[in-house]
């Protein structure tokens, strides 16, 4: 209820995620926080090479995780790269792969799917290390 008082008041409205030219991607990256921009300009750089890539910014945590809507946007996705900027990762993947997985497979989607950490104690988050997950 909090995101329509705030929309009310500021003009603004968050969603729990959101998609970066996710229409027609074949390559994916699913990220959280700042590195977000860093990744919109991967996904550009990409575009201008010819690759189908996109994004989806996970905004938070959330109480409400909204599974089958992030199932919906990467549904056409083949090649996906979950983004966790965390040192907690298990022997599977880390906090963000988990929920990812998860909504995934409860919606019988299966595209190639690696789970990254990246930019650990402060190091640079640059378009060239982002576009290199893709491997592209």
């Amino acid at each position: 209820m909090w995101r329509k008082e705030f929309e009310q008041i500021s003009g603004r409205s968050y969603g729990l995620f959101e998609e970066y030219r996710m229409e027609d991607a074949d390559y994916a990256m699913v990220i959280i926080g700042s590195a977000a921009g860093t990744g919109k300009d991967t996904v550009d750089m990409l575009r201008k090479q010819g690759v189908r890539a996109g994004l989806l910014k996970k905004s938070a945590f959330s109480v409400h995780y909204p599974a089958e809507e992030i199932a919906e946007a990467l549904k056409n996705v083949k090649y996906l790269a979950i983004m966790d900027r965390t040192e907690d990762y298990n022997g599977h993947c880390g906090p963000l792969g988990a929920e990812i997985k998860s909504a995934l497979y409860n919606a019988d989607l299966h595209p190639a799917t690696l789970n990254y950490c990246y930019g650990i104690g402060g190091r640079d988050v640059t378009v060239e290390s982002l576009a290199s997950v893709l491997k592209i």
